[in-house]
């Protein structure tokens, strides 16, 4: 470690010159070394943690959906059920000490709906949908997927190698209105799918965990072009004696005529389907009486404008619902639609009052 050799000629002040000289660098090489044994000694303890994911590659179900005539861009038209998925973490085994860190879940998509930043296009023209993710375990609030990003953040703390600790995440779809709708009837079919990538605090690398929706979707959009002008409709019939059904049951009175009017935009075929309300599973062409009417064996049918008796169906747009009817193609402005009410005998019949109640869903096609 010497730079000088010492030889027989040099002086003492020389010798004691050039020892201080040697010492000196010993002393600062000796320093040195011990700055790198401090750096080495205070590093801290580091556990990576590990996370897993429940609950995911989910499918978004929409169901049958109205779609109101002339839906401005932005209004949301339904939110979907929510679904919970579990981000499960514990810390891997390095040192024996207690450590935390907070694992975050980063959610992509792609496809923005145009003139959105938090609204994705559907294969449905005109429809898009935004995601929302909500967490109490993960202090997360209404954190919205925008520019097709999110994230949430989990906090954790735990032993070593100790058991996985659970956070749950909820997310919620809204279906919005992005632009132009077609009339008529849209399946849903796909959406844009969403992935999720961990990373953490206490490490630099990131992790694939898979999709949260795949991208397949089910549903159907129902367009309405028309309008309702009088949501609800009284028809009084007169007075009927009970003679008039002397010739039996099926026996009829004469029909009181009515009509539904609607305000329609061209583009569409409309069909119609009758709900009995007391009873909707009832298939048959007769209304069931309501639980105040006091008559007995008297029956309320109503009829087309054609004078056939409807049967009825179930509260559905769905194309080919049971006992839906095509009433014609969608004018520019009102629709009406000519219909008919009477008796019918269905029992032995007795005098009193009578009431029936009906629904009716317009279906656009």
């Amino acid at each position: 470690m010497f730079a000088k050799k010492i030889t027989k000629s040099a002086s003492a002040r020389d010798l004691r010159r050039i020892l201080w000289h040697d010492i000196a660098r010993v002393r600062y090489f000796l320093r040195l070394a011990l700055l790198v044994l401090a750096g080495v000694m205070s590093a801290p303890a580091h556990a990576n943690i590990a996370c897993e994911i429940a609950n995911i590659s989910l499918t978004a179900s929409a169901g049958t959906i109205s779609v109101p005539v002339a839906a401005p861009v932005g209004q949301t038209l339904a939110s979907l059920a929510p679904s919970t998925f579990q981000m499960s973490c514990h810390f891997v085994t390095r040192v024996n000490s207690v450590t935390e860190a907070t694992n975050y879940a980063n959610f992509a998509t792609s496809q923005l709906a145009p003139g959105f930043t938090d609204v994705y296009q559907t294969n449905v023209a005109g429809i898009g949908i935004r995601y929302t993710f909500d967490s109490a375990q993960c202090n997360a609030t209404h954190v919205v997927m925008t520019n097709g990003q999110a994230q949430v953040g989990c906090y954790f703390s735990g032993p070593l190698d100790g058991p996985y600790q659970n956070a749950n995440i909820t997310v919620t779809p809204t279906l919005v209105v992005t632009g132009t709708i077609a009339p008529g009837t849209k399946a849903l079919s796909t959406v844009p799918a969403v992935t999720i990538m961990y990373t953490s605090s206490d490490q630099d690398t990131s992790w694939n965990k898979g999709s949260l929706y795949t991208g397949a979707a089910t549903g159907q959009f129902v367009h309405a072009t028309c309008s309702i002008s009088q949501s609800n409709v009284y028809v009084y019939l007169p007075n009927a004696d009970t003679k008039a059904f002397a010739s039996g049951i099926g026996a009829v009175t004469p029909s009181q005529p009515f009509q539904l009017s609607l305000d329609c935009a061209t583009g569409a075929k409309v069909l119609i389907t009758l709900t009995d309300s007391v009873n909707p599973s009832n298939r048959t062409n007769t209304l069931t009486l309501s639980s105040d009417s006091t008559a007995q064996g008297v029956g309320i049918q109503v009829l087309n404008s054609t004078g056939s008796p409807v049967s009825f169906g179930a509260d559905s747009a769905a194309p080919g619902n049971a006992n839906q009817w095509l009433i014609g193609d969608s004018p520019n402005g009102k629709l009406l639609v000519p219909l008919g009410a009477r008796y019918v005998r269905t029992g032995t019949v007795s005098a009193g009052s009578i009431k029936a109640l009906a629904t009716f869903t317009m279906s656009y096609q």
